[in-house]
């Protein structure tokens, strides 16, 4: 006995064995998902109370945190502003004690001079009384 196949009928038995498998992996897919719908109802009901807790705070909670958030910049920017003038500060008060020491420096040199012009006038008396 001996049988012939036509390259309809293999077309359509790939065809059909692709559906197959493709049915079964949706089946098996579709399975899946509802076991994973099932859990996650099962969640909520389990933590309903807790949800209705928590999702009446939830814009209260965005609001603090806003809140917090523009204080916190505020803060930042004032205390960098405190350092800034600090620093602005520092550099006047350095400056100014370095001009003062100059001032005394040259003050030091003028009096050294006229002590120096003193000591010569009277060391030129002295040579000339003797």
């Amino acid at each position: 006995m001996q049988g012939s196949i036509t390259w309809n009928e293999l077309g359509v038995f790939i065809i059909f064995v692709f559906f197959a498998v493709a049915g079964g992996y949706a089946v098996i897919t579709l399975k899946n998902v509802n076991r994973l719908v099932k859990e996650a109802a099962g969640l909520l009901q389990k933590n309903k109370d807790q949800l209705n807790e928590i999702i009446p705070n939830i814009h209260e909670i965005s609001v603090n945190t806003k809140s917090m958030s523009k204080n916190l910049k505020k803060s930042v920017e004032e205390a960098g502003e405190a350092v800034r003038t600090i620093s602005h500060e520092t550099t006047d008060t350095v400056l100014t004690i370095t001009e003062t020491a100059d001032s005394l420096a040259k003050y030091a040199l003028v009096i050294g001079e006229i002590v120096q012009i003193v000591v010569n006038m009277f060391s030129s008396s002295e040579k000339g009384v003797k």
